[in-house]
């Protein structure tokens, strides 16, 4: 009986495993959908490009509706921008990206419009999706 691995025991032993071989399975299923989308190399380059959505998530931390709401926005976790859309244009000087946000009572969606001016990116619009909602906070228009 001792040497019996019954399912309980299987699980006790091989969680961590088998976790760690589902969260390379989503990663890996949401590169291909990058790559087959054709937007491989704006994800890499947005995922490069921390100041982009630090920068948005600052400006909507200053938002009094959007702290009321949602309550402050933590920066973006690893999957976050993988798990969103971003499209650069214009040699890569303009983005409209939307990631995935948590705030300390809720969590949501920000679509981000900007053009980049000499290496500093000017938000041309920052809207925050509340989850299962239809409200929308327009941090800038």
């Amino acid at each position: 009986m001792d040497n019996e691995i019954t399912q309980e025991n299987w699980w006790k032993r091989n969680w961590k495993w088998f976790v760690s071989l589902l969260a390379f399975i989503l990663a890996s299923l949401i590169l291909a959908y990058a790559i087959t989308q054709g937007n491989f190399k704006d994800m890499a380059q947005a995922y490069n490009d921390t100041t982009l959505y630090t920068n948005a998530i600052d400006q909507a931390n200053n938002n009094e509706e959007v702290i009321q709401i949602l309550g402050e926005i933590g920066p973006l976790d690893n999957l976050a921008i993988l798990e969103g859309s971003t499209k650069y244009s214009n040699n890569n000087k303009s983005v409209f990206a939307t990631v995935r946000i948590r705030g300390k009572k809720k969590r949501g969606r920000m679509d981000i419009a900007a053009q980049k001016v000499n290496s500093e990116w000017i938000y041309e619009m920052i809207k925050v999706r509340i989850e299962k909602s239809t409200q929308i906070i327009m941090v800038k228009e």
